[in-house]
């Protein structure tokens, strides 16, 4: 990147629905892993899972209070159908519509270069808040982002301001070596239909324990209060590139002969290789050194085990 102290990148949110009616909240409320409740602001924004019934992550998003009956439910990477259906699938009785408007909407994610410069003056500057939604947001830094959506004109003209003040445009591959050095997991590319959040550390920032019922709350509480989860996301490192061929997709692991797991996201930071790997915990005593393949050439060294915060 070049020599800068702001960042930006446009993209298109994986989902973005609208739920409204008499009983959007205490349905949303429901289902959804945080809690909604902040009667001290005026329209809330929380990022939060949607769980199924045995706690498993189908979708992470932020929802944004718009009213007490309606609601923006906005997710980076979606997917949308799920998101919908999931949604859609629970609504028996309630007064309350879903509306996808995903097509309607372009995101763009803001982020300094240092981790105590707010931001908040700049947002001002450039988000008219009768066009724009903005909150400070997770991608790529968890810490001093924000997000900004608007529809795709408007999103043109906060685009050319961010340019006319010299804040530089930022590569996703640039976004994502941040966020995969930094150890922030992405849903679904890192914690996904599969994983449950006490296996990716984001339990500690999208979960409540204090609200009342919701879907996949007894397995939460459960594992919160007396169990342990089997797996742990964790940053890994390596020299050099991936063998080859090359692959997009989560590869796997090994120690030894015996898979321990995938490495998921993946990204090359000052020259340096990182990873976002799932991995069995009963394969990591003493930290060992991990492989591409079956007993080959032990390269892949742990970093920090993300469950545990």
């Amino acid at each position: 990147m070049s020599e800068t102290y702001v960042y930006y990148h446009v993209t298109k949110p994986g989902a973005v629905l609208r739920a409204q009616g008499p009983d959007a909240f205490t349905f949303l409320q429901s289902q959804f892993a945080n809690d909604l409740h902040h009667p001290e602001v005026a329209q809330p924004v929380t990022y939060g899972l949607w769980l199924d019934h045995k706690g498993k992550i189908q979708a992470d998003s932020f929802v944004l209070q718009k009213s007490p009956g309606e609601f923006l439910i906005v997710s980076y990477d979606g997917p949308r159908e799920r998101l919908r259906a999931h949604l859609e699938a629970r609504l028996v009785a309630d007064d309350v519509t879903l509306e996808d408007e995903t097509e309607k909407y372009s995101l763009v994610h803001l982020w300094p270069a240092e981790h105590d410069d707010d931001l908040s003056e700049l947002v001002g500057q450039i988000a008219d808040p009768a066009l724009t939604e903005s909150w400070m947001g997770r991608r790529p830094t968890g810490f001093g982002a924000w997000d900004l959506l608007a529809p795709p004109p408007v999103m043109e003209k906060i685009v050319a301001q961010l340019n006319e003040l010299g804040v530089a445009n930022a590569t996703m591959a640039e976004l994502t070596a941040i966020r995969v050095a930094l150890g922030i997991p992405a849903v679904p590319a890192d914690a996904g239909p599969e994983d449950l959040p006490q296996e990716t550390g984001l339990n500690l920032v999208a979960v409540s324990y204090d609200k009342g019922c919701y879907l996949g709350q007894e397995v939460m509480q459960r594992l919160h209060t007396q169990g342990h989860a089997n797996r742990a996301l964790w940053q890994v490192a390596w020299e050099g590139g991936l063998p080859e061929p090359h692959q997009d997709g989560p590869m796997p692991l090994f120690v030894g002969e015996t898979e321990a797991g995938q490495l998921r996201s993946r990204a090359t930071k000052d020259g340096k290789s990182l990873g976002l790997a799932m991995l069995k915990l009963r394969l990591l005593a003493g930290q060992p050194l991990l492989s591409f393949s079956p007993n080959g050439p032990k390269v892949v060294r742990l970093f920090r085990n993300l469950a545990e915060g």
